[in-house]
């Protein structure tokens, strides 16, 4: 009944991003057929499946592992081969995303979750489970015969705050035998610990990544205080005041709020604002000093991986947070590189932010630093890889332009000014490197950032 996962999830060797269940389950057996076991073993097994899922929810830090280690541990409880995962964004306009799959081919996973969200929101119940076998071709329409498609044997909504927030899959038993009424309960205790600590992780990632923003905003309007030029100094006053109001404002409405009072939507309005609002002020002053040639750059030769291990390890929340699967990789070869680290930070908040907002729901995005070799030179390369939409061919030199974004409609819902990948180009530059792109319509982009090595 159990699976090694806990064993696995703990292991100091291992990465801190774990592989997916379907990876894993690929070099695994097949999960052995449910026994036959008297009702009070049967709940004992499942108590103590539980008590292991709520050791594991405990230690993971985005909803993807969750999700992970959910469905990883209801296969191996239940004996089944396939199932899947399914999250509701925060917008209602926006489809279920596929977290997690394993054995359901991707198209008819996704089709499920299109189908069947919508019919549990419509249900109203969304404590219990579903028999496919029990249901008729019109709940919902071709629903059925789609979840026979996959095997599936058993629908279950995910559920917090009377809220649908989910949905999970269960394929047929690999031994034979369906879901009985003790099997059901599992099932809901399962799912009831899945959704707390789903909830969970979101307010922290949210928590985390304002806590982020306000953190560098801080940080960068330190160094705008030493600014020389009196444009610049006049600019940094009039931009200031509005934000250091605003970070007030949040940390009354927090403290408001731990009182009982229903701030939080306000709340983080507020302080997504601000932290837009801090991102453009910097970019447009960075971008006022490199024109005026005293932007100063201090570099210094220092371990890369170490520079985006951190960053990876305080933006990982955040982007968990908004449904983008952040991940890390690092050669063990990468050679030291001469830069500053803080525009290193800069250049690849700018690229990472960007795959957040360019990308839907549930993309993932993967940050790889390794050794590069390019005419005779040695550089550390960066990439920031997204499986997103792609950019045309024809818009891709444009990007790095100054004022200029994907195309109009993408600047109209995104916003923005323009500057960033622009600011972040020049930085490369001034550091003696390189930041260039490659995208294939349908196949996401990859920028890449090259630092000379050591």
């Amino acid at each position: 009944m159990f699976s090694s996962w806990g064993r696995r999830g703990r292991d100091s060797s291992k990465s801190d991003v774990p592989e997916p269940a379907a990876e894993r389950a690929a070099d695994s057996a097949e999960p052995a057929s449910p026994p036959t076991m008297d009702p009070s073993a049967q709940r004992q097994m499942g108590l103590l499946s539980l008590l292991e899922l709520s050791n594991e929810l405990n230690v993971r830090s985005s909803v993807f592992e969750l999700a992970d280690v959910a469905l990883f541990n209801l296969l191996g409880h239940f004996g089944c081969a396939r199932g899947a995962v399914w999250l509701l964004p925060e917008r209602k306009t926006d489809d279920a995303v596929l977290v997690r799959s394993q054995g359901v081919p991707d198209t008819v996973a996704r089709g499920l979750g299109t189908l069947w969200t919508p019919w549990f929101q419509r249900r109203g119940v969304l404590q219990d489970s579903v028999h496919v076998a029990t249901l008729t071709d019109d709940d919902p329409p071709a629903g059925k015969s789609l979840a026979e498609q996959g095997e599936i044997a058993l629908l279950a909504p995910l559920s917090a705050r009377r809220k649908l927030v989910g949905l999970v899959a269960l394929g047929k038993r690999v031994g034979g035998g369906d879901f009985d009424l003790i099997d059901r309960e599992i099932l809901q205790a399962a799912l009831n610990l899945l959704a707390v600590a789903l909830q969970s992780t979101s307010i922290y990632g949210r928590a985390m990544e304002n806590n982020r923003q306000l953190r560098v905003a801080n940080e960068q309007l330190q160094d705008a205080n030493r600014l020389k030029s009196e444009f610049l100094q006049n600019m940094n006053h009039e931009f200031r005041t509005p934000i250091t109001i605003l970070t007030a404002y949040v940390e009354m409405m927090q403290k408001m709020e731990a009182d009982g009072a229903p701030l939080g939507e306000h709340l983080k309005v507020v302080a997504e604002q601000t932290g837009s609002l801090h991102a453009m002020l910097v970019n447009l002053l960075d971008f006022s000093m490199l024109e005026q040639d005293s932007l100063e750059i201090r570099p210094e030769r220092s371990d890369v991986r170490e520079v985006i291990a951190r960053y990876y390890r305080d933006r990982q929340p955040g982007a968990s947070a908004e449904l983008r699967e952040l991940l890390y990789s690092a050669a063990s070869d990468v050679p030291p590189a001469i830069h500053d680290r803080e525009r290193t930070v800069q250049i690849v908040e700018t690229l990472v932010s960007n795959a957040i907002k360019f990308t839907p729901p549930g993309a993932r995005i993967h940050l790889r630093v390794e050794p590069e070799n390019l005419n005779g030179r040695d550089f550390v390369r960066i990439d920031v890889e997204d499986n997103g939409p792609g950019i045309p061919e024809e818009r891709q030199e444009s990007m790095f332009e100054s004022f200029r974004q994907g195309d109009g409609s993408t600047t109209r819902e995104h916003g923005g000014l323009g500057l960033g990948l622009a600011l972040a180009r020049r930085l490369a530059v001034e550091m003696n490197g390189d930041l260039s792109l490659h995208s294939e319509v349908g196949e996401g982009a990859t920028f890449t950032l090259r630092l000379p090595a050591a």
